[in-house]
């Protein structure tokens, strides 16, 4: 049995005023085969993809390979990880994470 090989895909974080964007590009993956959890403060991105032949087809020849991806990334310490949201669309894994409260800038009224 082969050891699965895994591909850093490519990777953005931008920040706003209220939180952070991060970008994953994981082409040819469906939402069933990505694995996304956080440990501590490190965003934890797996893929596992297989092919699957259709119903009564073999596959016996193949030009492309399926990619497993695998990345952490360390969030800045003024990332709420219970805020996470993320959205698969087109091979584009979009991530987001709202800054913690206390840590957001904000106006002080003047009396």
């Amino acid at each position: 049995m082969s050891e699965m090989k895994y591909i850093v895909p490519t990777a953005t974080m931008n920040e706003r005023p209220e939180g952070y964007d991060l970008t994953f590009e994981i082409p040819g993956v469906a939402k069933g085969d990505v694995e996304l959890h956080v440990e501590n403060r490190t965003l934890v991105l797996k893929t596992a993809t297989a092919y699957q032949a259709p119903a009564g087809f073999k596959q016996v020849v193949s030009e492309f390979g399926r990619q497993n991806y695998a990345i952490s990334v360390d969030l800045p310490e003024t990332a709420d990880p219970a805020s996470l949201a993320a959205k698969l669309e087109n091979g584009v894994l979009r991530v987001t994470v709202k800054k913690r409260p206390e840590t957001q800038a904000r106006a002080i009224e003047i009396g």
